[in-house]
């Protein structure tokens, strides 16, 4: 059913998929439907320990989409070549950069819209804005679990799914040729601290339905079910609370996108009897952004949003013991503020002082050693260190199970992991009784189409 095809052979192909990035690795995550001689493009993230590293050289260096292309930093959209003109809107899942980072800098290349939900749009207008470039379609926000003309032959879904960002959705493209559903990124939460649960029963609906499903495979490999958000904030409770902190510095720090993340330690700090202060220019951005589409309050917080009013604030600060700090830079990024408070003495950290990462640490060179160096730096200050208090956004093994269960899909394309986790899935899903047939593992540019 499933054949490789070149360029040149697709002018009378009617449902195609192709991978621009994200497959067989993970990250800069980008794929394009099309049908007929109408295209869709679905996510348009960016690679992030590419990126960083490109842009983090003290050197002036060009951040251009043909750059990032070229460094591998984002989707290939030059695969489509001169069938970049079909393309009748850009569909995106959620707010992680991953998923959305490159749309300042490739989105402009096609006339038509971009399409999120409403938070996922917000943010998408406020990178617009601070990368001062302008859209040639417009921004569209859609409700969670609404459906919408893209085009003339495709028809777009967005099922509502929790993740760790608000506002995260699958999305069902329904074509005269059948259905195709991107799950990238999603777990099955059912105890979440923010928003509802996942919408089982669309899911349900759609039982046998999906001729392709396009999901992510990042924690295949895990045999376990991801945990509940609920659980990261009894991790919390249970540091914050359960230590000795009486006249300590506290500092946390976890992704800014994590908005439930960043409400439990807001609450957690209440119960403390200190005063919130967050610090940074991404964690301005993200709370503004849930503000204002009505996604969360943080109204009862002091945000400190950029880098160069961070180090007068905290020079005024007398007894930091009465404020829990929340600060960017939870991968050790050295231009972050949690970096630049260490670094710079801006708050003079030492025996007891308490500094918890509510995070997982991003397994690459970079990161890695960006992250170690940081340690090694506070540990030579004696500050207490608390590292993955944190439960993933992704699903593992068995959320994997449930999904392939729930929906029964005709054919899958795993994609977001390396080869290994890729491998992991499609043993799960031969496990469940697919044939090696109806599962392709492919790589960018690797065309597949309904014959």
């Amino acid at each position: 059913m499933n054949t490789k095809h070149n360029p040149k052979q697709l002018s009378n192909a009617y449902l195609e998929i192709i991978p621009l990035g994200g497959f067989s690795e993970v990250g800069r995550n980008s794929v394009a439907v099309r049908c007929d001689d109408e295209i869709v493009i679905l996510d348009m993230g960016l690679m992030m320990d590419k990126y960083i590293e490109y842009t983090d050289s003290d050197e002036l260096v060009e951040v251009s989409g043909r750059k990032l292309i070229e460094i591998g930093a984002a989707p290939d959209v030059n695969l489509l070549g001169d069938e970049k003109h079909k393309v009748k809107g850009i569909l995106l899942t959620h707010a992680h950069l991953d998923h959305i980072g490159a749309v300042p800098y490739l989105a402009n290349r096609f006339e038509c819209d971009i399409h999120g939900a409403p938070f996922t749009i917000e943010l998408v207008r406020k990178m617009f804005d601070e990368e001062q470039r302008l859209t040639r379609g417009k921004l569209v926000a859609h409700e969670l679990n609404s459906r919408f003309m893209v085009s003339e032959k495709i028809e777009a879904e967005f099922i509502y799914v929790t993740h760790s960002v608000p506002h995260t959705v699958m999305i069902c493209l329904h074509t005269p040729y059948g259905k195709v559903l991107y799950i990238n990124d999603f777990k099955f939460d059912n105890n979440p601290t923010l928003g509802p649960k996942p919408n089982y029963q669309r899911l349900r609906e759609l039982e046998g339905q999906i001729d392709f499903l396009i999901c992510d495979t990042l924690y295949a490999e895990q045999p376990i079910k991801t945990p509940s958000e609920k659980i990261a904030e009894e991790m919390l409770k249970d540091v914050l609370l359960g230590t000795q902190s009486r006249g300590s510095t506290i500092i946390v720090t976890t992704f800014s996108s994590h908005i439930a993340r960043l409400r439990a330690i807001v609450n957690v700090a209440k119960l403390m009897k200190r005063q919130p202060v967050f610090l940074g220019r991404s964690l301005r951005k993200y709370v503004e952004a849930a503000e204002a589409v009505g996604v969360a309050d943080f109204s009862d917080v002091e945000i400190v949003g950029y880098g160069n009013k961070v180090k007068p604030y905290l020079k005024k600060v007398k007894d930091p013991d009465k404020y829990l700090f929340v600060a960017t830079g939870n991968q050790g990024e050295p231009k972050a503020t949690l970096a630049r408070i260490v670094n710079q003495n801006l708050l003079p950290l030492s025996d007891n002082d308490q500094v918890i990462f509510s995070c997982k640490t991003i397994p690459v060179p970079i990161t890695l050693e960006n992250r170690k160096r940081l340690e090694e730096q506070l540990r030579s200050r004696h500050v207490r260190i608390f590292t993955d208090i944190h439960v993933s956004g992704h699903g593992a093994r068995e959320d994997h199970r449930d999904l392939l269960n729930l929906l029964k899909p005709k054919n899958i394309i795993p994609t977001h992991s390396e080869m290994r986790g890729l491998g992991a899935f499609k043993a799960l899903a031969e496990e469940v009784g697919y044939k090696p047939e109806n599962i392709r593992i492919v790589t960018n540019g690797e065309r597949v189409r309904v014959a």
